[in-house]
């Protein structure tokens, strides 16, 4: 049986990604030399996972191919849900964009990663997660929003506010993240947010 990191590297061998960049780290590119010393690294399954910390307090996690040192993963999120702070991609705050002005901003709901699903728990806030494709590429863009959970329901979903956004590779993020996606009414690929 083969391995969910084999089978990333398997896909990643065969699939060229386009350039799609955020807080200046390049997805299928090299991390760059000035962003200093992570405050954290591990490797495994094939993968290195290192993370930095910046003022104001938001946290940045890159995951790498370990044999070829490419970017396939980007997240970027606010180290503590309190407070705004602006996010990579223009016109987007932490902690003030909801999921509303997602939605109304990309058009839809976005799809769903079969194993991911649309809303999970964070702590003691409920999270969800919105994805798009980015058209032409082989990029995906994720936000999570949260809330409290014990405000959230299905009619105040849409006032979570953003916490975490992410840039993948997709066929990366397929295999963390599952093979199935369910789309949205009115789901398109959106035009690139991270220029």
């Amino acid at each position: 049986m083969i391995s969910r990191a084999a089978t990333a590297l398997l896909l990643l061998a065969t699939m060229p990604v386009a350039a799609q960049d955020m807080a200046g780290v390049r997805l299928n590119d090299q991390l760059p030399g000035d962003l200093g010393a992570p405050v954290g690294m591990q490797e495994q399954d094939g993968f290195v996972y290192r993370m930095w910390q910046s003022d104001p307090p938001l946290l940045m996690s890159v995951t790498t191919q370990a044999a070829s040192g490419d970017v396939l993963y980007i997240e970027i999120w606010r180290e503590a849900t309190q407070g705004t702070a602006p996010t990579p991609i223009s016109g987007m705050y932490f902690g003030e964009t909801t999921l509303d002005d997602i939605r109304t901003r990309f058009g839809s709901d976005g799809l769903v990663f079969g194993d991911r699903g649309s809303v999970g728990l964070a702590d003691q806030n409920a999270a969800f997660f919105t994805s798009y494709e980015i058209a032409g590429t082989e990029g995906v863009i994720s936000f999570v929003t949260v809330m409290p959970l014990t405000d959230a329901t299905q009619e105040t979903a849409g006032q979570s506010v953003l916490d975490s956004v992410i840039l993948g590779h997709a066929p990366y993020l397929q295999t963390i993240w599952g093979l199935n996606r369910g789309l949205s009414a009115g789901y398109l690929p959106i035009p690139d947010p991270t220029f």
